[in-house]
């Protein structure tokens, strides 16, 4: 992980701190940090001390970990991946059910979100170790990798099987699996009891309750032009998750130019759709973490079409020219925060 996302993290992590000041100063929150994922966890638990519910949801957050990864040689994803185009794999509930959801919204994004993107986000290899490069991939490397992405070549079977039908296919989770992560979290809480809590995976939040007194927690959208200082503006929520996509997580710089990780299925290359950042409010995490990346790739128009489509689902776009778009529900949750942002009416 590069300086520029600890430091993120570390910022999200205060705002989120700041906004339980007002809490009785007995009530210290239990808490449990962890590199899992791919990214720094942190939980906070404010209403409970029983060291158990913590060891519950690290220890569920491991075995998804174990079983969605691609890096790990023996979880279901990479199994997947090494049996494409020779047989179907057998995958564990929680797997399955991950691939229907990012099934239903690569069909319903028509690809904008799809998670046979795997060979694409191999080509590119955008990490947090490299911020100047000397090369691209070329064109040919790109039509090529594109040649293997389709959700319509995954093939979800009875009793569980899951078979990608052309060798060389690759799934990637990374636009969801964190989202269902937090979710099975915020379960595990609620079946001990917790009423007031902060999930925070690598930036992906779910604010469990409220942080006392039916009082909102306040949860700061990053500024994508200056992703360390100060915030766009501040959500206040209570019991929902909030999940951004934006090109400042992670990138690298070639020839003057920034190519970020999050790439378009249609084109092969980073997005291009004049967004730079989009936060989505939801119930569950699950659906923020796929929608985060499928209106980050469609776009301002119709990205708000989509989310106007959707039941429970609210978004914020901020925009290449530092416009800011809020969707109707978050009019009354969101408060502008920075003079050098515009907020337009969204008129959908």
């Amino acid at each position: 992980m590069d300086k520029k996302k600890i430091i993120l993290t570390i910022f999200i992590i205060v705002i989120l701190l700041n906004t339980v000041a007002c809490q009785p100063k007995s009530k210290e929150p239990l808490s449990r940090s962890a590199f899992m994922m791919d990214t720094v966890i942190n939980l906070r638990i404010y209403d409970k001390t029983d060291e158990d519910i913590m060891n519950q949801a690290m220890d569920r957050l491991k075995e998804i970990e174990d079983r969605m990864s691609i890096t790990l040689e023996d979880s279901d994803i990479s199994l997947i991946n090494k049996n494409a185009g020779i047989k179907p794999v057998q995958v564990h509930d929680d797997v399955y059910y991950v691939l229907e959801i990012a099934k239903y919204y690569a069909n319903l994004s028509n690809g904008a979100y799809d998670p046979t993107i795997g060979p694409l986000v191999e080509l590119w290899d955008v990490n947090d170790k490299e911020i100047e490069r000397d090369t691209i991939p070329s064109d040919a490397d790109i039509k090529k990798a594109l040649e293997l992405v389709d959700y319509n070549d995954l093939e979800l079977m009875e009793n569980n099987y899951v078979y990608l039908k052309r060798e060389g296919m690759k799934l990637d989770l990374g636009g969801i699996a964190k989202g269902y992560a937090a979710d099975e979290v915020k379960k595990i809480l609620k079946e001990n009891g917790v009423e007031s809590a902060i999930i925070d995976l690598g930036g992906n939040i779910y604010v469990v309750g409220d942080k006392g007194e039916g009082n909102p927690w306040r949860i700061g959208i990053t500024n994508p032009f200056e992703p360390t200082g100060r915030f766009t503006g501040l959500l206040e929520l209570i019991d929902s998750s909030v999940i951004t996509s934006g090109d400042y997580e992670r990138y690298f710089i070639y020839e003057g130019k920034k190519y970020h990780h999050i790439l378009d299925s249609k084109t092969g290359y980073p997005s291009d759709s004049g967004i730079r950042g989009v936060s989505i409010v939801s119930e569950k995490g699950i659906d923020g973490d796929a929608l985060s990346t499928t209106l980050f790739v469609l776009g301002l128009d119709k990205g708000l079409e989509l989310v106007d489509k959707l039941e429970g689902i609210e978004a914020i776009f901020i925009t290449s020219d530092k416009e800011v778009i809020v969707t109707d529900g978050l009019k009354d949750k969101f408060i502008m925060d920075n003079p050098e942002f515009k907020l337009i009416n969204n008129e959908n």
